[in-house]
C-alpha cells in the first residue's frame, strides 16, 4: 500500500503545535506560581506571571503560525489556482 503524499506530510505539517504544552504546562502546574514574592511594580508574582503568560502564549502561537506557513507553503501566490487580481478585495 503506498502511502500518499497528504498522509506522508501530515505529521510534518502538525509538528509545531507540540509547543502549545510550553504555555499550558506553565500555567497548569499552579505549585510552581502560587507564591507572592517576586512583585512586579506592586503586583504578586502569582499574578504577573499569569499575565506574561498571556503575551508569551501569542507568542507561541504566532511562532507555531510561522513555522507551520513555512512547511506547507500556504501563503505562496504562485501556485496554479491563485489569481492575483489587482487590488485587495476585489473576487469579482
Amino acid at each position: 500500500m503506498a502511502i500518499s503524499k497528504s498522509t506522508k506530510t501530515g505529521w510534518r505539517r502538525y509538528w509545531p503545535r507540540l509547543f502549545l504544552l510550553i504555555p499550558f504546562g506553565a500555567i497548569v502546574w499552579v505549585p510552581f506560581y502560587n507564591r507572592i514574592e517576586p512583585e512586579f511594580g506592586g503586583i504578586p508574582f502569582f499574578y504577573w506571571y499569569q499575565l506574561a503568560w498571556i503575551l508569551l502564549g501569542a507568542l507561541v502561537v504566532f511562532g507555531i503560525y510561522l513555522i507551520e506557513t513555512r512547511i506547507t507553503g500556504v501563503t505562496k501566490r504562485t501556485e496554479p489556482g491563485f489569481e492575483i487580481t489587482g487590488s485587495p478585495g476585489d473576487v469579482l
